[in-house]
């Protein structure tokens, strides 16, 4: 018994390593704009100012560490479960699209959540 030849007119679905590489880059382009953002602010104290005191950019990177990164975790995990299904259960062939479908949502959430704080 042979096997059949696979059949052109059934759509497949987009390939899983693909989309999840377009899945990482735009977390990752989120990871590297907030870096820009960070070079961007003052490292220095303010004169007038005690020992409590810190940097903008000191104040914004444990507000990243604290905040945004478990934000961003949460998000990820939503994206990688909304990548699973985009991938199994739909006919959509093309990886950006099934990638970008599946980040720009829990990205978007993650940042008015932390954005409103």
């Amino acid at each position: 018994m042979t096997l059949a030849p696979p059949r052109p007119d059934i759509a497949r679905g987009a390939d899983p390593r693909a989309s999840f590489l377009v899945l990482a880059g735009w977390y990752a382009a989120v990871v590297v704009a907030f870096g820009l953002f960070l070079g961007t602010l003052s490292g220095a104290v303010p004169a007038d100012c005690g020992e409590g005191c810190d940097s903008e950019r000191s104040r914004m990177l444990l507000f990243g560490l604290y905040v945004a990164l478990p934000a961003m975790f949460l998000a990820l995990l939503v994206s990688l479960a909304t990548l699973a299904a985009l991938v199994t259960r739909t006919r959509v062939r093309s990886a950006a699209l099934v990638g970008t479908l599946s980040a720009v949502l829990p990205l978007a959430v993650c940042a008015l959540v932390v954005a409103s704080l």
